[in-house]
């Protein structure tokens, strides 16, 4: 869990909101832009793939420190389509709310 929580700690604000918006959604895929709306507040003006890509660089920092891979999926849109789509495993979830919950 100290790995965890040193996540956390080095995730830019926005990447956390997001983040946290993954952890209370467990096993479920989220779209780019249910992440801008929900996590984030953004209405859908402009390119929301790009915006929601750039805050997620946010956490390379948190990701190249602890020394694995990041801590959710992410599958790019089919063809024709536009915007990720990201979610994180419920047992990884579980390390995280358990890591905020201690801290």
């Amino acid at each position: 869990m100290e790995r965890a929580a040193a996540f956390l700690l080095e995730l830019a604000p926005r990447a956390r909101q997001m983040f946290e918006y993954l952890l209370r959604n467990p096993g479920r895929a989220v779209h780019c832009t249910e992440l801008a709306d929900k996590a984030l507040g953004w209405s859908k003006e402009g390119d929301i793939a790009r915006r929601v890509a750039g805050v997620l660089e946010g956490m390379s920092k948190a990701d190249s420190n602890s020394g694995r891979r990041l801590p959710f999926y992410w599958w790019e849109a089919p063809e024709g389509s536009t915007g990720a789509t990201y979610a994180v495993r419920p047992s990884v979830a579980a390390v995280f709310l358990a890591t905020q919950l201690g801290q």
